[in-house]
């Protein structure tokens, strides 16, 4: 009898597109000889969704790993300037027209000179991967020279985004800039990450599974205690091929998941509703896997031009106290990674604290997503 036949076209339609969801155990059985049970081969997927995901610097409340402090905004860098003021007074505009001809150091900051230095971290310590493979950070075929930083578990990390950053208010936890993203992360499809792991054969250990990471299209749900419902449906976005990346491997050790990284990755950004996208290379994952999620380091090498862009086009820099001109001169100066003909890295090391919960996530019928070349 066929399965239509037993059951009815509804059930069969639904059985069918069970198929495309992960999460699901795959099982297979041999037929049983002599009376034996069936011999059952099972490997399950784990689908994680991204509910958190911040930079991975080291804070303290009375900011001793910065020298000097918290970073000074434009207003500051403009009454350290007396020449920039009377000019102003004498020619008109705002505390962001500090260039010679009254340009903004948003779009020309190699015009604009700061008065007053940028202020970079100065702990030893930090959070990261060692993206480059050495101990010192010395220059390779693929990165430039460095300080690299020591992790709690004293391994040498990457992490040179937390140098540029690391002291600047709105990017450190309760920042506009952090916060903003942080809800977004949560509020906007367009921010929605989707991992699939594939090929697990035991949550704690296993030396071989698949990692595929795609733009979603659900929603996050929390409880009234603000927790997130896990295992609900998180269905994948074919629309846009290049967010939906190929296969990587991983691994599986003490529960946590290791990945190898991954070439290029390509995610969706949408920060204080700026459009853009974060573009990342050699990304690696070190989550730790629990019943209902998972929460851990997702870093690599970002393009550093193209996060610079997307913090020049907010509306104020100085809610956030920063200067773009100095941003950008500290986004050059520390850039490790992937360097130009000229030996101008163009990619800097990051690091990001990411939270995620289990989620099904939901496949579109066969050929109607794209995955991108990495």
């Amino acid at each position: 009898m066929s399965l239509r036949n037993r059951f009815g076209r509804g059930s069969a339609m639904v059985l069918a597109s069970l198929a495309g969801i992960s999460g699901l155990a795959a099982v297979t059985a041999s037929t049983p000889r002599d009376g034996q049970a069936p011999a059952v081969a099972q490997s399950r997927t784990i689908g994680l969704v991204i509910t958190s995901w911040r930079y991975a610097f080291v804070e303290t409340p009375d900011y001793k790993e910065c020298e000097g402090g918290l970073q000074p905004g434009e207003v500051a860098q403009l009454k350290a300037s007396a020449a920039t003021v009377q000019r102003l007074k004498a020619e008109g505009g705002t505390f962001e027209n500090r260039g010679p001809n009254g340009e903004t150091g948003h779009f020309s900051p190699l015009v604009v000179e700061d008065p007053l230095p940028w202020h970079e971290l100065i702990t030893k310590t930090g959070y990261g991967a060692n993206l480059d493979g050495t101990q010192d950070g010395r220059a390779t075929r693929k990165t430039c020279k460095h300080e690299k930083f020591t992790s709690a578990e004293g391994e040498k990390v990457d992490n040179q985004s937390a140098r540029v950053l690391g002291c600047v208010m709105g990017w450190r936890d309760g920042g506009q800039i952090a916060e903003f993203y942080n809800n977004e992360i949560v509020n906007s499809q367009i921010n929605r990450h989707l991992i699939e792991v594939s090929g697990v054969d035991d949550e704690m250990n296993d030396p071989e599974v698949q990692v595929t990471i795609y733009k979603g299209l659900g929603r996050l749900v929390r409880t009234g205690d603000n927790k997130f419902v896990p295992f609900l449906s998180q269905r994948v976005d074919p629309r846009f091929p290049k967010y939906n990346n190929h296969k990587g491997k991983g691994r599986i050790v003490n529960g946590m998941l290791i990945t190898d990284p991954l070439p290029y990755v390509v995610f969706p950004l949408s920060s204080e509703r700026n459009l853009g996208d974060r573009k990342m290379r050699d990304m690696t994952l070190r989550l730790k896997l629990t019943a209902e999620g998972a929460d851990g380091i997702l870093a690599g090498y970002d393009n550093w031009n193209h996060v610079y862009l997307t913090n020049a086009k907010r509306v104020v820099a100085e809610l956030s106290k920063y200067s773009s001109p100095s941003l950008y001169r500290a986004f050059m100066r520390n850039a490790d990674g992937y360097p130009d003909e000229s030996g101008q890295c163009q990619y800097i090391s990051a690091a990001y604290k990411v939270k995620a919960t289990r989620a099904m996530i939901v496949h579109p019928p066969k050929g109607r997503i794209n995955i991108a070349q990495n």
